[in-house]
């Protein structure tokens, strides 16, 4: 499972950053209908950068959970988990895994190991990270 679904997640991501980078917003809500972005326990999400703030702008599971300041969203264990994707969304690169972090599959469920490729993409001046994961178990 583990190379297969690595790669879709990256197509997945990849797509996903390209229609962020040519729509911007306009891009969100194809992110939030069940289908290619959103299946299964795999989602796009998305988020703002802006400064040294960063905001949850798609989150397909919980819409509830979309307009709200993430900057230091740890997990149940203290990992820093907007430190951790930031990282990778500003190296070199501007892309790549996350390090294992603890997520739940559904809210009210316990919490399961995850990890999660991001990409960092513009528009029109505006940075947004793109990502999407998958547990582990």
């Amino acid at each position: 499972m583990g190379d297969n679904i690595k790669r879709e997640i990256e197509a997945i991501v990849r797509e996903a950053a390209f229609l962020v980078e040519n729509q911007g917003e306009y891009a969100f809500q194809q992110f939030r209908t069940k289908g290619k972005f959103y299946h299964d326990d795999i989602y796009v999400f998305v988020w703002g950068v802006r400064n040294n703030k960063i905001t949850r702008l798609v989150f397909p599971p919980d819409n509830m959970g979309e307009d709200i300041e993430i900057t230091n969203m740890t997990d149940s264990e203290g990992r820093n988990i907007t430190e951790m994707i930031m990282k990778i969304a500003l190296s070199p690169k501007g892309e790549g895994w996350s390090d294992v972090y603890l997520w739940k599959k559904q809210p009210g469920m316990e919490d399961s190991e995850k990890i999660s490729f991001v990409k960092k993409v513009t528009h029109k001046g505006k940075m947004y990270v793109v990502g999407a994961g998958y547990h582990l178990n």
